[in-house]
């Protein structure tokens, strides 16, 4: 996957010239995983206290 500026004709297309995959699902699924990822690390970093202290104890 390169990006949908070289692959299409234009950018409201979505199915590439060149391997016929659908790039704009490819983008969206990326986009969703970057999200999860950082709200996990938010997640993270909010009760990396109480992590830590339970780990302490055991």
């Amino acid at each position: 996957m390169v990006s949908l500026k070289y692959e299409t004709r234009e950018l409201t297309e979505c199915i590439s010239l060149v391997s016929g995959i659908d790039l704009c699902n490819a983008i969206r699924t990326f986009h969703i995983l970057a999200i999860l990822c950082g709200l996990t690390f938010i997640t993270l970093l909010i009760y990396r206290k109480r992590i830590l202290k339970t780990t302490e104890k055991i």
